[in-house]
């Protein structure tokens, strides 16, 4: 796959707009929520019983003999994501983010930017046996440069002469390309993972051991009832502080030293909502630091005000911070119509007089 794939590329978009957003903080005044928006704080019934559906793992065994509990069956997908609590993941329930309007509007623009884009889609399904809009469910993405795909691989192909096969483990099949370098491997019919470092099959090969593991003391970085919204996961304090612009050092500063754990919940079904849940020890430092979120909302409220810039002004003022003991919890509610043109659809610099504005989406 010389290509990272146009879902990794959608992937590392909405990545990007969490972590955008959770720099900016919490708005001092109230204001009213928008309209055909639920927050995604539990999974609702529908997710229940499709998570319930998916975890086919057999389940760890007990620590000892004496043990006592039960332990129930696991989701694979989160079992093979990396677990150091340094890293981030988040996975993007592709079956639903590509019938939302957002993820329509963001894919048009995608493909009407560059024509290419649709001919090698075809070429990827010639190729690979694989159609990504259809045959995929849901991707997962760990910044230890682990890419994770979860559907339909019953025929999926690689040409022998380009892709050395060998068997790893009781169900991993690795695939190494010799001209690239690059690392593909699948396990069982519905689960592809792929390696985002070329000529190192390691990220692979440890996924692969973390689902064929019984080590009773194996832990996840996304527990089973982590797995609701259209997009899901944790951000790392590293990852979240590098995010931020280079005149907000002082709060990237407070992030890495303060904040252990960000967990990400995003609804797309019409318009978009996000919850944030940063959590922390239990103390004043916590609490200066969602102060310290509220004043970087207010901030980039004003400049946005400043500059003219009408559609960014509105989007902070959606932003919502609520202290709680060892945490505090970031709404953010994007109307449609205020992301549309980000993301895929933002103008690059260089179409200041209009040449390289990509072409408007089609209406759907």
């Amino acid at each position: 796959m010389k290509r990272k794939g146009l879902w990794l590329v959608l992937a590392a978009l909405l990545l990007a707009l969490s972590a955008w957003l959770m720099s900016r903080g919490d708005k001092e005044k109230s204001t009213a929520r928008p309209p055909k928006v639920d927050f995604p704080r539990h999974e609702n019934p529908e997710e229940s019983t499709r998570n319930s559906k998916r975890r086919t793992l057999a389940p760890l065994p007990m620590p000892s003999a004496d043990s006592e509990g039960y332990r129930s069956k696991r989701d694979p997908m989160l079992v093979a994501l990396p677990a150091d609590p340094k890293r981030s993941a988040m996975v993007f329930e592709l079956e639903a983010l590509k019938e939302s309007p957002i993820m329509q509007v963001w894919l048009d623009c995608l493909l009407a930017r560059d024509s290419r884009e649709k001919l090698d889609l075809a070429r990827f399904k010639d190729r690979f046996g694989i159609d990504p809009l259809e045959d995929v469910e849901r991707i997962a993405v760990s910044s230890e440069r682990l890419l994770l795909m979860q559907g339909s691989f019953t025929n999926a192909r690689f040409d022998g002469d380009v892709w050395k096969r060998r068997t790893y483990g009781e169900k991993g099949v690795i695939y190494e390309n010799q001209d690239t370098g690059r690392v593909v491997a699948t396990w069982g019919p519905d689960m592809m993972i792929a390696s985002g470092t070329s000529d190192s099959s390691e990220p692979v090969e440890d996924a692969i051991d973390r689902l064929e593991s019984t080590d009773p003391a194996q832990t996840t970085i996304l527990p089973d009832g982590s797995a609701y919204g259209d997009v899901y996961g944790v951000l790392s304090p590293e990852d979240l502080s590098r995010m931020l612009g280079p005149d907000q050092e002082a709060l990237a500063e407070k992030i890495r030293s303060i904040v252990q754990r960000v967990d990400i919940h995003m609804d797309a079904a019409d318009d978009v909502a996000m919850v944030a849940d940063v959590a922390g020890p239990a103390g004043d430092d916590l609490n200066d630091l969602s102060k310290s979120f509220g004043a970087a909302l207010a901030v980039g409220r004003l400049k946005a005000q400043s500059d003219g810039d009408d559609k960014l002004a509105e989007l902070l003022d959606y932003a919502k911070v609520k202290p709680r003991d060892g945490q505090f919890s970031v709404d953010v509610a994007l109307p449609f119509e205020v992301i549309k043109d980000l993301g895929p659809c933002r103008k690059s610099p260089r179409s200041q007089d209009g040449d390289d504005d990509p072409p408007p989406p089609p209406s759907r």
